[in-house]
């Protein structure tokens, strides 16, 4: 199966970037779509993202063609053109992914909870994360564990019990190998839950597991939530 270029974001001085201010929304807005990034911090303030950490920000984009995945980095100014506030250009990109084809593979982890790597096809398969339970398709009380090895793969794992917990170091040793070829989007653990991403420091041991810096949060399920 053929995968489209993995272009980039386009910046402000790309040509489309002007047009698009003089496009009506309804024509714009089948285009949009959400794009993963590391540090956003130098395409300055503008921009209409929403930052997961220092390390990890989710841009809105208008996508350029079908035969890629270039898209042009949306700012202040199109949501005031269009009379749309970032909220509404948000979900309507999300519902524009829904429509967005991706392939994937389970793996048995040893846990309570399978391992799932996806890869997009229209669209980086990354971006999927921030509409997680349309792939779950199930409850997601305690939310997933995911990780992005490289620009077009997503992997997670649905946390079920304390039980999915040995899960991690499964995660994080299929998570080495595709990130093997390029830097990774993030090498974090990334947490979803209830529409919120928050990224932790995961590190590889010596033994082949895997080192977390658990968030407040997280320890917090752990300990208190997640059931035996």
């Amino acid at each position: 199966m053929n995968l489209p270029y993995p272009g980039r974001p386009s910046g402000p001085s790309d040509h489309v970037h002007d047009q698009l201010l003089h496009l009506p929304f309804p024509a714009a807005a089948p285009r949009l779509r959400i794009l993963l990034t590391g540090d956003a911090t130098a395409m300055g303030t503008d921009k209409l993202a929403y930052s997961v950490n220092p390390e990890l920000t989710a841009l809105l984009v208008y996508r350029t063609g079908p035969g890629n995945y270039a898209g042009v980095v949306l700012d202040k100014r199109h949501a005031q053109v269009w009379g749309r506030t970032k909220q509404d250009l948000w979900f309507t990109a999300l519902a524009n992914m829904a429509h967005d084809r991706f392939q994937g593979y389970t793996l048995t982890s040893g846990a309570d909870t399978d391992v799932h790597v996806v890869s997009g096809i229209d669209w980086p398969g990354t971006a999927h994360v921030m509409r997680l339970p349309d792939l779950v398709r199930a409850p997601l009380p305690f939310g997933a564990v995911v990780m992005l090895p490289d620009s077009n793969t997503m992997i997670y794992a649905v946390l079920r019990s304390r039980r999915s917990l040995p899960m991690l170091p499964f995660l994080h040793q299929t998570f080495r190998p595709l990130a093997a070829s390029a830097p990774p989007v993030s090498d974090q653990l990334l947490w979803w839950r209830d529409g919120r991403v928050s990224g932790m420091s995961a590190r590889p041991t010596p033994d082949g597991g895997v080192q977390i810096r658990h968030s407040p949060e997280f320890s917090r399920l752990i300990d208190h939530e997640l059931s035996p």
